[in-house]
């Protein structure tokens, strides 16, 4: 089961989410407005929720169930103590390695914001008194971090080039005054928690706090205590959360009743704007429509252009509508007074330039013109009349979509020739991940292999769920897309559409089982490698978790494991095509 289905599974057990609301999931680059049109949506912009900023602004995913009724409430799920820690020393060994290096007290603040990937920011749950004691308690360690490194210099007088590694060594040893520090900031992070969820604290597993309320003002203010993005907010503590209650815009038609998910945006780093991450696959799968949210006057120059591809490559194509936000600021070149229709076409030119690049990488994919939307205004209070037509007629589509049952047809397959889909694959995921293990810095792996133990997809450059299905993908699509048969006789487009069924269910069969094979078989392996210290265990880690890979997902010219491995990638697309004719 996968991480987003138990955290559903929680939810449903005290807030179930109706079974009947249609499940829009939005998705774009950060600062394209998607929170923003959410806003709009809840008509929450006087109380400027949700937060709106321009770097990593979605921090926990976000369920808006809109419904009719009286009452509100809001069920957040904590996450783990031991997976906040993890974040706390990463990011207080980080900001004392760099303390050691440059002197620089002032800087101390600064570098115990948050983690490198921007994930954990730390700096929303202290204060800036607090975090100044923080730092004078860093600033403090500096003699026993010299005497540390200077015996480590004499021992090895051959590795001198390896401070920071020597750093590393003698922050793991420094012992009662490190841990006093941690435990401090630990101890901080609780009391906040508990002044905000009435008493609950962060424990070993998930803990869900449930606040209700028949008060909009009231219950907006919570919303914004919990999960705001910004200083004096616990929302780095939060995993997920659902909000339930008739928020509801006046320009939304009556009777609307929805299920809007605001997840994290995408195009952060640059591996992501050319690789869509495993995490969103589960949305894909579990919503009616798929909110694709453009800027207008730059539209896939990030991350998007990678999401519309993995759309459509894993058969969601039919759940996208593509919405282009701040039209109004297009500037077309050829016109000195543009109009609506000459900004609309500038950006047409722009989505047919990039519709034609995928088309040259063997994409050849066609959006529904009746799920194009065009957006502007959205710096205004409330929505413009066309604006808000469009959105309802989003709303009413999706609602047409959940009701609908698509017929399928099985195809036929050969089998025997799997092998061969298969074999590059592992290959290409393997040498990627020989290459990387390499190349990147003994911090940025041991990072991953925190999150690896802590069981969560990956960090930064390092996302074996991603990359393993995107490999896979890449050499399965041309076996799925040429069955040898159907099992009876069917039009081109009910192929098509049971093609695409296929598609989704392999994506998420497979997702689940890269999570298994990779992250939950070998934990005690991953656990074990994290736990190196000292002289060598840098290589020791390195080797460790390349060794742990191969045995994930092996090599087919070296590996004892081949045959059971293609006969688990059988099963997954045997089952695909099962569940699609239970469906």
């Amino acid at each position: 089961m996968s991480r987003y289905q138990e955290i559903q599974n929680e939810l449903n057990a005290v807030s179930p989410a109706p079974l009947d609301l249609p499940k829009l999931y939005f998705l774009g680059d950060t600062g394209a407005g998607k929170t923003t049109i959410i806003r709009k949506l809840l008509g929450t912009e006087e109380n400027k929720f949700p937060t709106t900023r321009q770097k990593r602004t979605t921090v926990a995913p976000t369920e808006y169930v809109i419904r009719n009724g009286t009452g509100f409430d809001l069920t957040v799920v904590l996450k783990p103590l031991s997976e906040i820690e993890g974040y706390v020393d990463e990011i207080l060994k980080d900001a004392i390695g760099k303390f050691y290096k440059d002197r620089a007290k002032e800087k101390i603040v600064k570098n115990i914001r948050q983690t490198s990937d921007q994930r954990f920011r730390l700096y929303y749950l202290l204060s800036t008194e607090f975090s100044g004691q923080i730092a004078d308690q860093i600033a403090n360690l500096l003699p026993a971090l010299e005497d540390g490194v200077r015996a480590y210099q004499q021992d090895f007088p051959e590795d001198n080039d390896e401070i920071g590694i020597f750093v590393e060594f003698v922050i793991s040893e420094l012992g009662i005054p490190y841990s006093d520090i941690r435990n401090a900031v630990i101890t901080e992070i609780q009391r906040l928690t508990a002044a905000s969820c009435e008493g609950e604290t962060l424990e070993s597993e998930w803990r869900l706090y449930k606040y209700e309320t028949t008060t909009r003002e009231h219950f907006v203010k919570k919303c914004k205590e919990l999960l705001s993005s910004e200083i004096d907010s616990i929302s780095p503590v939060i995993e997920y959360a659902r909000i339930r209650g008739n928020l509801r815009a006046p320009w939304l038609r009556e009777g609307v009743e929805a299920i809007v998910i605001d997840g994290e945006g995408i195009g952060h780093d640059t591996k992501e704007a050319g690789q869509l991450d495993s995490r969103h696959y589960d949305y894909f799968y579990d919503s009616d429509a798929i909110l694709l949210i453009e800027e207008s006057k730059k539209p896939f120059v990030a991350g998007g252009k990678s999401a519309l591809k993995s759309i459509f490559q894993r058969g969601y194509g039919d759940k996208l509508f593509l919405l282009f936000t701040k039209l109004d600021e297009v500037e077309p070149y050829d016109s000195e007074d543009p109009t609506d229709k000459d900004r609309i076409e500038d950006v047409r030119d722009g989505l047919a330039n990039v519709l034609a690049s995928l088309r040259d990488d063997g994409l050849d994919i066609e959006p529904d013109e009746k799920k194009i939307l065009f957006l502007g205004s959205l710096q205004n209070e409330g929505m413009y009349e066309a604006g808000g037509q469009q959105v309802n007629q989003v709303f009413e589509q999706a609602h047409e979509m959940s009701r609908f049952r698509q017929s399928f047809v099985a195809p036929v397959y050969d089998f025997e020739m799997l092998s061969a889909f298969i074999v590059e694959s592992t290959k290409k995921f393997n040498d990627l991940y020989r290459d990387m293990l390499s190349a990147q810095h003994w911090k940025t792996v041991e990072a991953f292999n925190r999150r690896m133990d802590m069981g969560i997809d990956g960090f930064r450059m390092f996302t074996p769920i991603t990359d393993f299905e995107e490999k896979l993908n890449e050499e399965m699509e041309s076996f799925i897309a040429k069955p040898i048969a159907w099992k009876q006789e069917v039009s081109d487009t009910l192929q098509r559409e049971s093609l695409n069924s296929i598609r989704r269910q392999f994506n998420k069969l497979v997702i689940d089982f890269a999570r298994h094979e990779i992250i939950k078989v070998p934990h005690q392996e991953w656990n074990a490698a994290y736990c190196y210290s000292g002289r060598g265990s840098t290589s020791l880690r390195r080797a460790d978790i390349e060794a742990i890979l191969k045995r994930s997902v092996p090599p087919f010219s070296t590996s004892e494991r081949v045959k059971d491995f293609k006969d688990s990638v059988k099963r997954l697309l045997e089952t695909a095509i099962s569940n699609c004719e239970m469906a």
